[in-house]
């Protein structure tokens, strides 16, 4: 990951005296972003990860006058939040269903080789978290490989304000006392696909430093490689499908929580008084001076009356006949934990769940994201965001299936339809789904191959195999059953 956000590549180019050279490689393009969009993404980074400097640094005086500084305890709701999302929309059962045999045998087996369900899932959180991420496609070493980027490692060059078709990809890497940042361009040049790749070397972390040859660390990389018969970008962008409302001009995402700030610092300063609460509502009893003095025992032993390390016991000069005081306050643990609670459902509101998905019990949050009905604001926003990931599920399939066939690792089509299946079980209401579908079948209402479609969510050629199997299946269990009650075989039975 990067100590510094991809915005700051522009600064890099204008220090390093570089700005030019580097445009010459797009003469076409203006290489333009906006820094605001990126130190958002640094920002949504911090609060995923649990602490955010202007957040979470606090300064305080003692009773005494002193000054000190500390940390301010953080619930974690930004990566919560985030994690529940992706969790509900892909997890290990989401499956992805081609209706072309030798397609869906090799897409299968590519994605089982890059771990694709274990990574796809992790980096949908970081999308969600920082606004966006993106996977590229490539070959290497005979086999379609997947790269992932997260948000401030992707640079759109070229786009609209719905898709983005070329992009700069950064990524770092450090070799001794040296580190290195790879620039990735890819671009289109009328129908040509071109990749274009650039190391910098800097002995300072987080600088790009100046131009160095790609055999210093990349000695099988090519400068540039041309490539045709694309059909689309070799890279997918992803993110949440929420309005941007900071640049509603930009393509890149925004964060679940991006509008929610307040409420997660909210939430953090309430966690962080809960547990204060306890720490300064831990019993304290006064006593007068002269029962914590120590005093000679009948041996002549200095002993004391109190355990000097205990910190129960405060001592003062009481008034005559006080001789202990209990100052212990009641601790308000129900009416934090309650306001908590209020503004959790606050939170849940602003990001798409129901109310009462997070639910803080004074040990930790509990969720209850599951989805009881097909009106649930729950399942209506995990529905709304499997429209954008279905798209670029679709096209990402598509990519895999050109770079296999440019490099003649595929011999089969390149044209077929593909169905995404994202398992409404965590949802709760498959079962509600099977049963209207299944009814409106079993009446005539509507054909069973439409009714496999919608319960099973496949192609209609995966669907039309399937009710031919269903019938196949059925007409052997006829037979079978003739067979059982005369005792013959069923083809005489025919004759």
């Amino acid at each position: 990951m990067f100590d510094k956000t991809i915005a700051k590549v522009k600064g890099w180019l204008t220090r390093m005296g570089i700005i030019k050279q580097l445009k010459t490689i797009t003469e076409h393009k203006d290489i333009n972003v906006d820094d605001k969009a990126y130190d958002r993404i640094a920002k949504n980074k911090a609060i995923y990860s649990g602490y955010l400097s202007e957040w979470h640094d606090i300064e305080f005086r003692t009773s005494a006058g002193e000054k000190k500084k500390r940390n301010m305890l953080s619930m974690g709701m930004g990566k919560k939040v985030a994690e529940e999302m992706a969790t509900l929309i892909f997890n290990e059962k989401a499956t992805i269903t081609i209706a072309n045999e030798a397609a869906q045998m090799f897409v299968d087996e590519t994605l089982r080789k890059n771990g694709f369900h274990k990574n796809f899932s992790r980096y949908l959180e970081y999308a969600y978290a920082t606004g966006g991420m993106a996977v590229k496609v490539f070959a290497y070493d005979g086999q379609v490989k997947l790269a992932y980027a997260v948000a401030d490692a992707f640079y759109p060059l070229s786009s609209d304000s719905e898709s983005i078709d070329e992009a700069l990809f950064i990524s770092e890497e450090t070799k001794g006392d040296k580190h290195y940042t790879l620039l990735e361009w890819n671009e289109w040049e009328g129908n040509q696909y071109i990749v274009t790749n650039e190391l910098y070397q800097s002995t300072v972390k987080g600088e790009l430093g100046t131009k160095v040859g790609l055999g210093v660390l990349y000695p099988d990389l090519q400068e540039k490689t041309y490539i045709n018969n694309l059909r689309r970008s070799l890279f997918v962008y992803f993110k949440p499908n929420i309005a941007n409302n900071k640049d509603m001009t930009s393509p890149l995402g925004i964060s679940l929580f991006e509008n929610c700030y307040d409420d997660l610092y909210l939430l953090d300063y309430m966690y962080d008084f809960f547990f204060h609460e306890f720490k300064l509502g831990k019993r304290r009893i006064a006593v007068d001076r002269s029962m914590v003095k120590p005093y000679p025992d009948m041996n002549g032993n200095i002993v004391n009356v109190l355990d000097p390390e205990e910190t129960v016991f405060d001592a003062f000069t009481l008034q005559e006949g006080k001789g202990v005081t209990d100052m212990s306050v009641d601790i308000r643990s129900t009416d934090i934990i309650n306001s908590i609670n209020s503004v959790l459902d606050v939170l849940s509101m602003k990001i798409g769940f129901n109310p009462g998905s997070f639910r803080f019990d004074g040990t930790g949050i509990k969720t209850a994201t599951e989805v009881v009905s097909q009106n649930s604001k729950t399942y209506q926003t995990k529905n709304k965001h499997e429209v954008l990931i279905e798209e670029g599920l679709k096209e990402l399939i598509t990519s895999i299936i050109d770079v296999a066939k440019l490099y003649k690792l595929y011999g089969g089509p390149s044209e077929f339809e593909i169905g995404i299946d994202f398992d409404d079980s965590i949802a709760q209401d498959r079962q509600e789904n099977f049963n209207y579908y299944s009814a409106m079948a079993g009446a005539g209402f509507i054909p069973k191959l439409i009714a496999i479609q919608k319960t099973s969510d496949v192609p209609e050629e995966t669907a039309k195999k399937w009710l031919d199997m269903i019938k196949e299946e059925q007409s052997r269990t006829v037979n079978a059953d003739v067979s059982d009650l005369f005792g013959v075989a069923a083809t005489n039975v025919r004759e």
